[in-house]
């Protein structure tokens, strides 16, 4: 079990770093509710884009907006 506990505690690092990178490399995934992108005019999810911005990206615009709006 202790062996267990410390691989996931030396992988969390990376998965979370990559995880991070795609963020930043591509900010816009896939729209779930569309199917898998199919483009559907009537989504309110993505506004019929067929793409909607992933998590990380929408936590990084939070952070940035209050510390922004925090220190001005």
């Amino acid at each position: 079990m202790a062996h267990l506990i410390a691989l996931l505690a030396t992988c969390l690092p990376f998965v979370t770093l990559s995880y991070i990178i795609v963020c930043l490399a591509s900010p816009w995934g896939r729209c779930t509710r569309c199917r898998e992108g199919r483009k559907s005019r009537t989504c309110r999810a993505c506004n019929g884009t067929g793409k909607r911005p992933r998590l990380g990206w929408q936590l990084y615009v939070y952070v940035r907006r209050l510390y922004r709006d925090g220190n001005h």
